[in-house]
């Protein structure tokens, strides 16, 4: 029946995320995401919108496939394994056969693109990111694994820093040796669950 959508958009979105994540946002020409996707101009923008509103789509559904898999490790009852597990997961699988190099989100801020709806829309991704990081170490405080009164925001902070860095380093060229080096250094940092006297402290 004439007008019926006869592609499945979810294939389309991770066809255009390719492009995005290899060309950057300014530089995806719609040539080659129509080239990628299978789709001409008005196809696509009939079923997504223009460019930008096609872009948040994919960023949205990266963030819910991609970006969301290694987080099911901070599921983990050891909070300290649950957070290498899934920072070793990102760098894994950064590292997939036929996959552009880096991150998408992460790609996308050292592009810096120009349209406001997009940086803002990475900026809402990676700031969940850090919110997830940040109720991970509460609960690690909260179940004594480290001290209660370690900052949570800061140690959040770090740990989200982290993640990005190995996007960006891999998007210059870091195998995934380096990116484990730096996952290796990283993990250091967990704070101790030491008591709350200090140490130092005589326990009697």
């Amino acid at each position: 029946m004439a007008g019926i959508r006869r592609f499945d958009c979810d294939d389309i979105l991770d066809k255009a995320a390719r492009v995005f994540w290899r060309d950057g946002y300014d530089g995806a020409s719609i040539q080659a995401l129509e080239a990628e996707t299978g789709l001409g101009r008005g196809s696509l923008y009939n079923a997504f919108g223009d460019k930008a509103a096609l872009f948040l789509s994919v960023l949205d559904r990266y963030a819910a496939t991609e970006g969301a898999a290694p987080l099911v490790h901070l599921s983990q009852p050891d909070a300290r394994a649950g957070l290498e597990a899934m920072l070793r997961a990102m760098a894994q699988q950064m590292n997939k056969p036929g996959r552009p190099r880096g991150c998408l989100l992460t790609n996308t801020c050292l592009g810096t693109p120009g349209e406001p709806a997009v940086k803002a829309r990475v900026a809402q991704h990676l700031a969940r990111l850090q919110e997830v990081l940040e109720a991970h170490v509460q609960r690690a405080a909260s179940t004594c694994q480290i001290a209660p009164a370690t900052d949570p925001v800061a140690l959040a902070r770090f740990y989200a820093a982290v993640a990005r860095g190995l996007g960006a380093s891999h998007r210059g060229g870091a195998d995934l040796a380096a990116l484990e080096d730096v996952i290796d250094v990283a993990m250091r940092a967990w704070p101790d669950a030491i008591a709350a006297g200090g140490v130092g402290d005589d326990p009697a």
